[in-house]
């Protein structure tokens, strides 16, 4: 604590003493004075005059700021509007994966029930028999299916 206090106090004796010394030598040296005060001088010539320019041209300036505040508002809301679409594209998408995921859960069952039947032959060939009988179509009897096979020798 001493240590810091004793640093404090070095900081402001050496501002002191650079601030004495520059006042010293601005007050013995008319050239630094002249220097100081024609670079003041101009500042604030300068200053006063963008002043001045600002108050003549009061009404572009606000009509200026106000269509920028009105562009920037326009593309805000213009932002929040995609941002918008791509929440819901996003929800949409969701739901499209959970679809997915159930089709795709309901096809590895299916592969797997399938995969069980091909290691139990036995049991798959009761449901092909099944299968194929459930399947088969009777198709119409047509005359030439009764008649004889004539021979052309």
């Amino acid at each position: 604590m001493k240590n810091e206090n004793s640093k404090k106090s070095w900081l402001i004796g050496g501002v002191a003493t650079g601030l004495a010394a520059g006042l010293i030598f601005f007050a013995t040296n008319k050239n630094a004075r002249s220097k100081v005060t024609n670079t003041f001088e101009a500042v604030s010539c300068r200053t006063n005059e963008w002043l001045q320019f600002i108050r003549d041209n009061r009404e572009p300036f606000v009509n200026h700021i106000r269509s920028s505040a009105e562009r920037v508002a326009t593309i805000v809301e213009d932002a929040s509007e995609d941002i918008q679409t791509i929440v819901e594209s996003s929800q949409q998408l969701k739901e499209h994966t959970f679809d997915i995921l159930g089709t795709i859960q309901e096809a590895k069952e299916e592969f797997e029930e399938l995969a069980t039947k091909l290691k139990h032959p036995d049991e798959l060939g009761e449901d092909l028999a099944n299968l194929e009988e459930s399947n088969r179509k009777q198709f119409p009897t047509s005359e030439s299916d009764n008649e004889e096979p004539t021979s052309t020798t």
